[in-house]
């Protein structure tokens, strides 16, 4: 089973993907697997492994990945039984997006320029980032890839 771990990592990760997350779940899985004597994915298998995350959206992450790992491999060997996808009933629910009102935004300059070292650096960049995102729009990723041409 590693091998085909293996394959599915270096192919997933040659069209954009890190992957070190799932490379971590997988390889643990597949050490669970052996075991047990495993050579293929058993569904009560996977289910047992992720129930020894400690949350349930943990238990629901690493069930994820080796239902995403088995709808690959299951294309070359039908050996690999594909568990049930939701079996821990999370539900990932979005926070309401808050957009702030120009006081809030104020604020958080305000708070930003109090920050320490005085006289430092980190105050400055805090609230020149702070009022560039609320001015732009730009994601922190976005703002920080920001380099000066010259």
């Amino acid at each position: 089973m590693l091998n085909a771990i293996e394959t599915y990592l270096a192919l997933r990760r040659a069209t954009g993907f890190a992957m070190s997350t799932a490379e971590c779940l997988l390889k643990s899985f597949a050490a669970f697997a052996a075991e047990r004597g495993q050579t293929h994915v058993v569904s009560q298998t996977a289910i047992d492994w992720a129930a020894l995350g400690p949350t349930v959206a943990q238990r629901d992450a690493r069930l994820r990945a080796v239902c995403r790992f088995v709808r690959h491999v299951q294309v070359e060997d039908v050996g690999h039984k594909l568990p049930p996808a939701n079996h821990f009933g999370a539900c990932n629910r979005r926070r309401t997006p808050h957009i702030y009102t120009t006081d809030e935004i104020g604020r958080l300059i305000e708070a930003a320029l109090r920050l320490r070292p005085m006289g430092g650096l980190r105050p400055y960049t805090y609230s020149t980032l702070i009022a560039l995102l609320s001015a732009t729009g730009l994601r922190i990723s976005e703002a920080l890839k920001l380099t000066m041409r010259t």
